[in-house]
């Protein structure tokens, strides 16, 4: 497991147990409807990352006096570019959504929670595995735990039960709305013999890393083997021949790639459109982009995320805090191929009212667009729940 920390001076990404290896993160009823719209492909090229439209469709289940629904968002590809070195991949697509429905919660224990569609139909373990997570969830309700997401840990068919990993937040009620979404694993993202085309080989050292987190600033390092001592298929470095292939990202988290060369890899799946709770920390926090689109670069979008359009700051509590000086406000720290960019939200003085260029004046940033990958939130307070707007496709 790897631990890693900022050298400021560098403003990168350093490894705790070997300077110098992580020198670089590069920011990479009673009807049945189905209904298909053919969109006109349409691809939108950026530094990292390109997301390729094809199709959205839509699969509307709606069970006698039911409120179950299987939507299938909009699909398409992303194309990561990898420079060679460190590449801090969000994962802007998801693998597939099993379904929507309304839910309670249990009075006694929050972790337990009943899908309510009538009809609905589960079966013992159907979102989970004894070995390791397959699914999550994420509630869609409309208000401040809306884009909350948690690891599923049992499926009861029994009442269409669900266990959660983290209690569902008080304020949410019965009768709110969740997704079902199944996890990317270390196959189903790079394809379970490395179509993906990673660089393998029979050690790590000469093998492309996958890095996925298993805390704040730690992860656990895989690289795909192609014989030798530890076998062939993903591995665990120092685990030995275990198969590793279902080992799976958090849900809105990203992955670390740490690249021998520069290639381009493409991610297919489904966009997760509206909003996600990110856990900050007081100090520097990466934070994943999950926006498949940018709102920078040949074939912006609208619904790219800049400082201004990302929720960041909403004058209250449960928002990133502003201030009249930069070195009392939380910062966003932006990578520009030296260091990082430093941003924060001035609520007046001599900075005016708005998102300012740390050193910059008075110019409004609220332009600015977020990096592919991810980006760096430096927090001063004390822990927070932020509510980040993903866009709406």
């Amino acid at each position: 497991m790897e631990s890693l920390e900022t050298d400021d001076r560098l403003g990168c990404l350093c490894s705790l147990r070997t300077p110098g290896l992580y020198d670089q993160i590069w920011p990479v009823t009673n009807v049945w409807i189905a209904v298909f719209t053919l969109m006109t492909p349409s691809l939108l090229d950026f530094s990292m990352k390109r997301f390729f439209t094809t199709v959205a469709a839509v699969f509307a289940f709606c069970l006698p006096q039911g409120r179950a629904v299987v939507t299938t968002p909009i699909i398409g590809f992303v194309t990561l570019n990898l420079q060679e070195g460190n590449n801090f991949l969000g994962f802007s697509l998801q693998p597939v959504l099993e379904l929507q429905t309304t839910f309670t919660i249990s009075a006694s224990d929050r972790t337990h929670i009943n899908l309510t569609a009538s009809g609905l139909v589960l079966t013992n373990d159907q979102f989970n595995t004894a070995a390791t997570a397959t699914h999550a969830i994420e509630i869609i309700t409309t208000g401040a735990s809306e884009g909350f997401a948690t690891t599923v840990l049992d499926t009861v068919a029994t009442g269409s039960e669900l266990v959660l990993q983290t209690a569902i937040p008080a304020g949410v009620v019965d009768g709110s709305v969740l997704k079902v979404w199944k996890l990317w694993t270390l196959a189903s993202a790079f394809g379970a013999t490395n179509t993906a085309g990673l660089t393998g080989g029979a050690t790590p050292e000469v093998s492309d890393l996958v890095l996925i987190p298993t805390g704040a600033t730690t992860f656990a390092q895989y690289f795909y083997s192609t014989g030798g001592a530890q076998g062939t298929g993903w591995r665990l470095v120092g685990g030995g021949t275990t198969d590793q292939a279902n080992v799976a990202v958090p849900f809105g988290q990203g992955a670390a790639v740490r690249s021998r060369s520069a290639k381009a890899i493409v991610i297919t799946g489904m966009v997760k459109p509206g909003k996600i709770l990110v856990t900050l920390q007081t100090g520097r926090n990466y934070v994943a982009n999950l926006c498949p689109v940018n709102a920078g670069g040949v074939g912006s979008s609208t619904e790219g995320r800049t400082l201004g359009n990302s929720n960041f700051y909403t004058g209250t509590p449960a928002a990133l805090s502003g201030a009249t000086a930069s070195g009392d406000a939380d910062l966003v720290l932006l990578w520009n191929g030296a260091g990082y960019t430093q941003y924060f939200y001035s609520t007046g003085g001599f900075n005016g009212t708005g998102w300012r260029l740390v050193g910059g004046g008075v110019a409004d940033q609220a332009g600015v667009p977020l990096p592919d990958g991810a980006f760096v939130i430096l927090r001063r307070g004390a822990a927070l729940t932020l509510q980040l707007n993903q866009g709406n496709f």
